[in-house]
């Protein structure tokens, strides 16, 4: 029988609900916002929320770790780490687009054994425990069975930044085999895949916060979590995730 980490998602699950009560309380307020090294934003509301976070999961678990996008790492006493996302989509966030999301996973043992994926602005939260099915609101949901890619509608990230690199063409390259190719809305791209919604995904800009929780979400969906040399690891920039029939296919855009 495979564990229940139910304690482990309980807690987890008070966390980002807590941090999405703070996001909606600040969502049409004006906001204190940095740029990171990176360009990207980052907003007072992040950090305060990926604080929230911490604080609430370290009264539970003071043993592990813990990876954050804002605070950075902070070493476990156990093998035991919790990736965090306080707010993915911080760019919609700051616009009032209600995709943005909290994303909290923990890996033990090098292992993602719980994934949460909450967003606040839509009410709807998807989550998973290793080998005990995938939810979003306390109802099952499983990927697509849809098997050509002539008639999948998927999504993709990584053309704009990448554009000139051999890897952007690939991805153009599986974008124009896709049925529809419908953008990309960050975590809830993710989401769409493990609910049927979206058949394929490719991201190869991911960092590990970006796509912890949907790796193990999507495959307790049914479908299919790699990177797009076909690695099972969230470590290496890159998260092809699929609805399983079509993963092969998708890697194939990104042989070398």
């Amino acid at each position: 029988m495979p564990a229940s980490y139910s304690r482990e998602l309980s807690c987890a699950l008070a966390a980002a609900r807590a941090a999405g009560e703070l996001q909606i309380s600040f969502f049409s307020k004006s906001k204190r916002i940095d740029i990171k090294a990176d360009a990207s934003p980052v907003s007072e509301v992040d950090t305060a929320c990926e604080e929230k976070i911490i604080a609430t999961i370290k009264s539970e678990f003071p043993g592990d770790g813990f990876l954050g996008e804002e605070s950075g790492a902070q070493e476990a006493t156990n093998q035991r780490t919790w990736i965090i996302d306080p707010i993915d989509g911080t760019r919609p966030y700051l616009r009032n687009i209600p995709t943005f999301s909290t994303l909290i996973a923990l890996e033990e043992h090098g292992s993602i054994v719980v994934g949460i994926m909450h967003f606040a602005g839509l009410e709807q939260t998807y989550y998973a425990t290793a080998g005990n099915g995938a939810y979003c609101n306390e109802q099952p949901i499983c990927v697509s069975t849809l098997d050509r890619m002539s008639t999948a509608m998927g999504s993709g990230l990584g053309f704009v930044e990448r554009h000139g690199h051999p890897r952007a063409q690939q991805l153009f390259a599986y974008m124009q085999a896709l049925g529809y190719y419908y953008g990309y809305m960050d975590a809830y791209s993710y989401a769409s895949v493990a609910s049927g919604k979206l058949d394929a995904c490719v991201n190869i800009l991911d960092k590990p916060w970006d796509c912890a929780p949907a790796a193990l979400i999507v495959e307790e969906a049914g479908g299919r979590v790699s990177d797009i040399a076909g690695a099972q690891t969230i470590y290496s920039g890159s998260c092809v995730a699929t609805n399983g029939v079509l993963h092969d296919t998708v890697l194939s855009f990104f042989k070398p």
